[in-house]
């Protein structure tokens, strides 16, 4: 497992399995992330694991996103 934690974080394959994992949930409910998202925010969608893990993937997602692909953007 420490070994695993000491490799490089290859960005474009965790995106792609995170796009993966969430066309899998998007399949699976007949919805997409973003219609998930907004429901799951507005308290509409419960607390299944499956709906954690959805929102997780999704988090991880748009982190993955601002954090490596987004222009940084220096404070006044």
């Amino acid at each position: 497992m420490m070994r695993e934690l000491g490799k490089k974080l290859d960005v474009n394959e965790s995106l792609e399995s995170l796009m993966a994992r969430m066309h899998e949930f998007e399949e699976k409910y007949g919805m997409s992330t973003v219609e998930f998202y907004a429901r799951c925010v507005a308290g509409k969608m419960g607390d299944s694991r499956d709906f954690i893990l959805w929102a997780g993937a999704f988090h991880a997602y748009q982190h993955l996103l601002q954090t490596h692909f987004l222009p940084k953007t220096e404070a006044a």
